[in-house]
């Protein structure tokens, strides 16, 4: 059938940012109109599912009527047939495809459903979303394909970790213009680095906790001292778990953290200091409620964060370690 060609809109789930119809301009002046539109009903319009720059095109060249065909299709069904005709067309950009999953996930749809609507894998989708994490500057640099969606797939876990660390590695592949494959090996790296000053600091952390449960302390040296000093700590975490501790237990091991981060502080700025104090004094006053937390055992020691290289403090529930 023929329709009034203002009686038209364009499909909102259209993924194309640019349409460049001059070339086919050209081509229906010369040969004439040679597909149909594909068009569904939507109240007193027809919105496009296939066919959006040759009715740009129509309409530049002043037609006023065009052939359409009508197809019944709700949402889904549209949205998919919208990504898949253009994509067989011609491939979208980066940009392009990365703002059609962005909408999608906008409207509600988890990344997992979205892979399985327009049948790409889940982590190409994740990774799409994940570039409008980063800083604009990043992103323009992605459009430009400076960096590609390998590197995103391959930034996903300091992504989830850390955004502020992401965005200095993004730099970093900008800077040394790294391969993906590069990129992989230097996060590995970093990891391993940062899990050997996490272990290094939680050894610390036991030595200097372990005098007040262990008078006499192990000095840490063998497997079998670490077994023993790892063992008590556990102990000792299940009887606060399970309200058995006593709170002059809990002081006496307070004393202890006070003691260890009064060594860790020495010639910090008296701010820092300060505020290490009024920390240890709102944790004596909070001791009594912490029996009845479950599953929750504070190490309130003081260190510097490998990553951002301030004073943080460490907490431990099970089998996870949390900073501030």
């Amino acid at each position: 059938m023929k329709v009034d060609i203002d009686s038209i809109q364009p499909s909102p789930y259209q993924p194309r940012l640019i349409f460049n119809q001059e070339d086919l301009k050209q081509e229906i002046e010369k040969d004439g109109l040679l597909d149909d539109l594909v068009v569904r009903k939507r109240g007193e319009f027809y919105e496009l599912i296939d066919g959006e720059r040759r009715w740009r095109a129509l309409k530049e060249l002043g037609w006023k009527t065009v052939p359409v065909r009508v197809v019944h299709a709700d949402d889904a069904k549209a949205r998919l047939s919208v990504y898949k005709l253009n994509k067989i067309r011609e491939n979208y950009t980066i940009e392009e495809e990365t703002r059609y999953f962005k909408k999608l996930s906008d409207e509600g749809m988890t990344p997992w459903e979205i892979s399985k609507q327009v049948n790409v894998d889940f982590r190409w989708v994740s990774a799409h979303l994940n570039v409008f994490k980063f800083p604009d500057d990043i992103q323009k640099a992605v459009w430009a394909k400076k960096i590609s969606m390998s590197h995103i797939v391959a930034l996903q876990g300091v992504i989830d970790r850390n955004i502020k660390d992401a965005v200095l590695t993004a730099n970093e592949v900008l800077e040394r213009k790294l391969t993906a494959s590069e990129t992989r090996e230097l996060i590995d790296r970093r990891a391993q680095e940062l899990k050997a000053r996490v272990d290094e600091m939680r050894i610390k952390a036991a030595e200097k906790v372990l005098p007040a449960i262990i008078p006499k302390r192990p000095k840490l040296e063998t497997p079998e001292e670490f077994e023993k000093a790892a063992e008590v700590l556990k102990e000792k975490a299940e009887e606060m778990r399970e309200g058995t501790i006593t709170p002059e237990e809990i002081k006496k091991v307070a004393e202890q953290f006070e003691e260890a981060i009064e060594e860790d502080v020495e010639g910090a700025s008296v701010q820092t200091i300060k505020g290490l104090q009024e920390r240890i004094t709102r944790l004596e006053k909070e001791k009594e409620s912490l029996l009845t937390k479950k599953g929750f055992l504070t190490e309130a020691l003081s260190f510097n964060c490998p990553h951002c290289n301030y004073p943080c403090v460490i907490y431990r529930e099970g089998d996870s370690y949390w900073v501030e």
